[in-house]
């Protein structure tokens, strides 16, 4: 078993050497400089006031017009003038709010005014096209395609707006952009080509990780093997390697191995996407549940004047909570709000007893406890992404759901599955433990140390490698040899 491990753990160590290596370089530079995004609140509060006297067509008429099994319907201000965006199990199909005329794809001197109504200086507007390296995540699968509007700016500022729904999307500086060709693009394998199919991607680093994990567990069994060996043997130190490259990597190794088994197990299991562990989501019959009513029904008795009640409002969701109609209004900073459909805020009790009766409805015979609003440094809220304005329920015993209060949607279903998938992946790969997540510069040195560790490690892997393939090469095409 020994012998086979060896031969497991060198060549396809040789092959992993250096993917081990530029993992860990490329997570330092990531815990510096994230990916490029676009929180919500920035891409609303860049948007155009919802222009409410041109609207004459009701939200239920464009709903008709548009699809009536659309699973979302909001208004905006689309390249100056109001529309409808009703989503769709493809992409969103846009009916002018004025006329009720379905709306093909902006162009580019939309695009343009778009984005100097937002206050910005243009300097070029490139595209249409459906993928470049900031806009390559399947979130953006819906709104494709995008014109890249360049700005006149110090920082190289790049927006994306969405050819189909006429907002920006994506934001992105040079700077950004340079650091992350050397962390996130490199970290999490974000090729274009690749990237842009995400079966091929998911597949690909899942694999890939899953290769390298069972590496590094072949290398931490082998190098216990060696030191139990040298121990037996009674000889001094830790390793019986004479040559440097193999000691350092046996001494490296038998210190890092912890952590270099936790990070790759923890990366590996950032590819589950539902495999082993709960995603976290309702079911539809629960989301179906907790909205009380078809979309449909939910906008049957709004009036096409509606938005006359809403000043200043950027975008109108339409949503229904327990059987209650109501909107998702998001203003000129961009944060949300339900509302009721005579356009009066909804207060803080109405809304508590509308939630309690839609989370009893999709969860029935369940216990529901009073709401907690979670720490922002809270494990589970870190994990998820979650929103300022996320609220926790709890469900009976073990269940945890957490619901945004600006919009209704429930944001995650925290089972014991998604609970530990959180401690396993979340926590162990970026150290957002109790204690370390609200103190960043602490938690950046506890993750550079070990990172820096792996790193060196890595590179005696690397080094092995190439002399090793050199030392075969030789053997194999001797220097003066005949064909």
């Amino acid at each position: 078993m020994t012998a086979g491990l060896v031969w497991f753990h060198r060549w396809l160590g040789i092959a992993t050497c250096l993917i081990f290596a530029a993992w860990f370089a490329s997570g330092a530079i990531l815990l510096f400089q994230p990916f490029p995004s676009l929180g919500k609140a920035d891409a609303v509060a860049m948007a155009e006031p919802i222009a409410a006297g041109a609207v004459q067509v009701s939200p239920a008429q464009a709903l008709a017009l548009a699809d009536k099994d659309a699973t979302g319907l909001r208004l905006v201000q689309r390249a100056g003038a109001p529309a409808y965006l009703a989503q769709t199990a493809k992409s969103p199909i846009v009916i002018d709010a004025g006329t009720g005329a379905r709306l093909g794809p902006i162009e580019a001197a939309q695009a343009e005014s778009i984005v100097a109504a937002a206050g910005f200086r243009v300097a070029r507007v490139d595209g249409p096209f459906a993928y470049d390296q900031w806009i390559v995540h399947n979130q953006f699968d819906p709104v494709r395609p995008f014109f890249r509007v360049n700005l006149r700016d110090g920082a190289g500022t790049q927006l994306y707006v969405s050819a189909v729904t006429g907002e920006i999307v994506q934001r992105t500086t040079f700077s950004e952009r340079a650091w992350n060709w050397g962390g996130a693009v490199l970290h999490w394998v974000y090729i274009t080509p690749l990237r842009s199919s995400f079966v091929a991607w998911d597949q690909t680093v899942w694999w890939l990780s899953f290769v390298a994990m069972l590496v590094a567990v072949a290398g931490t069994i082998l190098g216990i093997v060696r030191t139990v060996a040298v121990k037996r043997a009674g000889r001094p130190g830790l390793s019986f390697f004479r040559l440097k490259w193999m000691r350092w990597h046996h001494l490296l190794g038998l210190f890092a191995s912890v952590f270099v088994l936790g990070w790759i197990l923890s990366g590996w299991l950032s590819m589950d996407h539902g495999r082993l562990f709960s995603r976290g989501q309702a079911t539809p019959a629960e989301q179906a549940r907790y909205a009380g009513i078809p979309l449909g029904r939910s906008v049957s008795g709004i009036s096409a004047s509606f938005a006359g009640t809403l000043p200043g409002a950027k975008t109108i969701g339409f949503v229904s909570i327990g059987g209650v109609p109501l909107l998702a209004v998001a203003g000129r900073e961009g944060r949300a709000a339900l509302f009721m459909t005579d356009g009066d805020p909804l207060d803080e009790t109405a809304r508590g007893r509308i939630l309690r009766a839609a989370l009893g409805a999709a969860w029935p015979d369940t216990s529901i406890g009073a709401p907690r609003v979670p720490s922002r440094s809270d494990l589970y809220v870190l994990a998820e992404g979650m929103p300022e304005s996320a609220v926790q329920y709890r469900l009976g015993e073990g269940i945890w759901v957490y619901v945004d209060t600006a919009t209704g949607g429930i944001v995650t279903v925290m089972n014991a599955s998604r609970a530990s998938y959180a401690w396993i992946y979340y926590a162990l790969h970026t150290f957002n433990f109790p204690g370390l997540s609200d103190r960043p510069l602490l938690r950046k040195i506890v993750v550079l140390l070990p990172l820096l560790f792996g790193f060196l490690f890595s590179i005696t892997g690397v080094v092995i490698g190439y002399q090793r393939l050199r030392k075969s090469m030789r053997r194999n095409h001797p220097i003066g040899a005949t064909r």
